[in-house]
């Protein structure tokens, strides 16, 4: 008895990038495994990068930057020029 089972494919839209041979070469480098493909390769590099970087900065770390970029909106904030002339540099 022979069975046969249906499938359902759904391509994903695909793009391509221009490399050059070097970058490529070198690309392979960061390769789990020989056949694995660039798109699961460079995926996992980025989230592994995405990751590294949530580390860096804390939730407070990001509060504070963004109450200082409401300050620097609000125009408070001190030029260079003015803190120079401050400690007479």
């Amino acid at each position: 008895m022979i069975k046969y089972y249906r499938c359902l494919y759904t391509p994903m839209e695909q793009t391509s990038i221009a490399v050059s041979k070097k970058s490529k070469e070198e690309w392979e480098n960061f390769k789990n495994y020989k056949q694995e493909s660039f798109e699961t390769m460079i995926n996992r590099i980025l989230k592994s990068q995405a990751e590294e970087d949530a580390e860096l900065l804390t939730k407070e770390d990001i509060l504070e930057i963004e109450q200082s970029i409401k300050d620097i909106k609000k125009g408070k904030f001190k030029t260079l020029e003015q803190m120079k002339a401050k400690y007479g540099l």
